[in-house]
């Protein structure tokens, strides 16, 4: 009964965390990047979306409730069932990233647009400086990922040996290699292909990448520990405490992105508040 309990405290502070707190801080990083860096947006415009997003956000943490009730009914007895308490609590997981996920792709598509118009007459002072990888993160820190990766390859190989593995083992490694390929793809892409927006301060574009460099290493490492983690719990026969280690890294993960969104509206309030060099 323990583990039912702890999981719906856990998957009540998912419901705060990701559908209550993140949209507010997500919210407020849009209004502060648009008043820096897009002078000339339609605030209505602005405003009508994001309240579209508070609407789709709010009826998340909304659903949540009931869902919630749901699984204290399911979890009440002591022989609940595990299948619909993951299957339930993924969907409703991929539901809270749904909403930021798209207004991210939006945003995305609004400024590339923005980048095939004339630029505006008056721009920030571009920046041709360019960080590397290494002096964003350490040295040991990549070699740390990579060691990480390959332990983790020969912890998927043991899994494999066990007698109720299946293809369990080579699943988790599947998941891991891809998180890792997508990341170096992003890494790339940030580092070295990254498209510069005129109205970026020198200090927001480097800070931006910096965070983000920082973020990827944190997820992966985030990935590594709760599949390990995810993978133990079954060898151990302790599998109803997996749905309590996903609320928790769904709540890691949210948290993690939203250390991102803090970071990079404080840098965007600081340059609309600060002198703005012209070309």
């Amino acid at each position: 009964m323990i583990e039912a309990c702890t999981f719906l405290a856990a998957f009540t502070l998912q419901i705060l965390v990701g559908s209550v707190l993140q949209p507010i801080w997500f919210t407020r990083y849009v209004r502060a990047k648009a008043d820096a860096q897009f002078p000339g947006l339609d605030r209505k415009s602005l405003d009508r979306f994001l309240s579209l997003y508070r609407v789709v956000t709010t009826g998340i943490a909304l659903l949540g409730l009931p869902l919630l009730g749901y699984l204290f009914n399911q979890m009440r007895s002591p022989h609940w069932d595990i299948a619909p308490v993951i299957l339930l609590l993924t969907g409703y997981s991929m539901a809270q990233f749904s909403p930021i996920v798209v207004a991210s792709l939006i945003g995305a598509r609004i400024k590339g647009k923005a980048l095939l118009s004339a630029p505006p007459q008056a721009k920030r002072t571009a920046s041709l400086q360019r960080r590397g990888l290494f002096e964003i993160v350490s040295p040991f820190t990549v070699v740390f990922a990579v060691a990480a990766y390959f332990l983790f390859a020969a912890f998927a190989i043991h899994i494999q040996q066990h007698p109720i593995a299946g293809n369990f083992g080579y699943i988790l490694l599947a998941d891991v290699t891809f998180s890792y390929v997508l990341s170096a793809i992003t890494l790339y892409w940030l580092l070295y292909r990254r498209k510069r927006w005129p109205l970026e301060t020198p200090a927001y574009r480097l800070r931006a990448v910096e965070v983000q460099v920082k973020i990827i290493f944190y997820i992966s490492f985030a990935v590594i520990v709760f599949l390990s983690l995810f993978a133990a719990l079954i060898l151990l026969n302790l599998v109803r405490w997996a749905p309590i280690a996903m609320s928790v890294y769904f709540m890691i993960t949210t948290l993690i992105v939203s250390m991102v969104l803090l970071t990079l509206r404080r840098q965007a309030e600081t340059d609309r508040l600060g002198p703005t060099p012209v070309s």
